[in-house]
């Protein structure tokens, strides 16, 4: 890494963190955090338009990556520009909801202009409170965005990043009967991804990836006491593919399920979050595909230490597509093991600090391989006024591999100024 690109964006970084107010140890409320509760003096009052709040908000900065390719070996760095601009709409009705978010991230290379991407998000999402205890809430969503480099599933030898979208939805049933709660769901999700260049000039057409991703879901909570709620969950799944068979005449459809109980926790703000564990399988369609069948997890937890200071933690197993192949066959999924932990700490009153400390495993069926990967980060954000933001950080990033190939590690810092109504 370049010791005089590090020393100049620290120093950029570091004089707009020198005039801050001194910090109010205001009383986080249920279910807030240092980052979610209010500050009146310096949030975006937004443009009201009847019963709805419109926020519009612009960030725009610069970023120094350190393996733009994500390579283990010849490493190229390059300056990116990155302009994100954002509208989001907000209801205010005393009853029900209705939001609306759109959101776009331009990205652009100072040399690699090949790297250039352009990512964006539509999403419309609401709830009717049908009675006191009966809701119905949906979300609706369209997003255009690319693969890293860094990617298991990104083809090598591309000549520009795997462009791809994703739309779908999904609608819930939500009742509660004294101490019961539950909740019913439904949603699919399509993925279509663009064809791409090659180096050598040929088109890789991507068509065999499109899919349909289904699910259906049942929770039953109930409280065991005030605080603590215990639940049983499962969820049906559902994965189609549009080119079928597909890659070496192999065809991917597949079902599965997770079944799991755990527990729920909310302590008058001071202590919230969930846990549960179960099981977690996928069967394919076609027999030259390993079905899984293991321990399925997750959790969050958002642990107020102090008024000052939150610590959330985050755990998860999951079943991922793939169609990553080796010399001894071809992958039908890998499973994806996560562990995340974070702390935001408000040390002045207009100037927050953050660090983030993340691992996942993603064990490979079909396949002699297994990926480790690391990442660490710390970032800041001093609130100059209610209108003007200023944003930083770094992060390290690193996989190890079975595929020697695959292996890589990166730095990323970044500087960005945000504007909002």
């Amino acid at each position: 890494m370049k010791t005089s690109v590090l020393t100049t964006l620290a120093l950029l970084f570091a004089t707009t963190t020198m005039a801050a107010l001194p910090a109010a140890a205001q009383d986080l409320e249920r279910g807030e955090t240092v980052l979610t509760r209010p500050r009146p003096e310096v949030e975006a009052l937004g443009v009201r338009a009847g019963s709805f709040l419109i926020l519009p908000l612009l960030e725009a900065g610069i970023t120094y990556d350190s393996n733009v390719f994500a390579t283990k070996d010849n490493k190229e760095d390059d300056f990116l520009w990155v302009i994100s601009p954002e509208l989001r709409v907000r209801s205010d009705f005393s009853r029900h909801a209705l939001n609306f978010t759109a959101r776009g991230t331009l990205g652009r290379y100072k040399e690699f202009k090949s790297e250039n991407y352009s990512d964006y998000l539509v999403q419309l999402d609401g709830r009717v409170d049908v009675l006191r205890d009966i809701n119905v809430d949906a979300r609706f969503f369209h997003a255009q965005e690319h693969e890293g480099r860094g990617d298991p599933d990104t083809e090598a030898g591309l000549a520009e990043p795997q462009i791809y979208t994703r739309s779908g939805g999904v609608l819930g049933y939500n009742h509660t009967f004294n101490r019961i709660r539950t909740r019913l769901s439904a949603g699919a999700e399509y993925f279509a991804y663009d064809s791409v260049r090659r180096l050598d000039g040929s088109t890789s057409r991507q068509n065999d990836r499109d899919r349909w991703e289904m699910t259906t879901g049942l929770r039953v909570g109930y409280e065991v006491m005030p605080g603590y709620e215990g639940f049983i969950q499962g969820n049906l799944s559902r994965i189609v593919y549009q080119v079928s068979p597909n890659y070496a005449g192999i065809n991917r459809d597949s079902n599965g399920y997770e079944l799991v109980g755990g527990l729920a926790t909310d302590l008058t703000g001071v202590l919230s979050g969930e846990i549960f564990a179960g099981y977690l399988t996928r069967s394919y369609e076609d027999s030259r595909l390993k079905d899984f069948g293991g321990l399925g997890f997750g959790g969050r937890l958002n642990w107020a230490v102090t008024q000052l200071t939150t610590v959330t933690g985050q755990l998860r197993r999951e079943i991922r597509e793939t169609t990553t192949a080796s010399a001894g066959g071809v992958a039908s999924s890998y499973a994806r093991s996560l562990f995340a932990v974070g702390v935001d700490h408000e040390l002045l009153r207009t100037l927050l600090l953050n660090g983030r400390a993340q691992y996942y495993q993603d064990a490979y069926e079909g396949i002699d391989r297994t990926d480790e990967v690391y990442t660490v980060g710390i970032g800041a954000t001093y609130l100059i006024n209610r209108n003007v933001y200023l944003t930083g950080g770094y992060t390290y990033e690193n996989r190890q591999s079975d595929s020697n190939a695959q292996e890589y590690d990166s730095n990323l810092i970044f500087l960005r100024l945000g504007l909002q109504l």
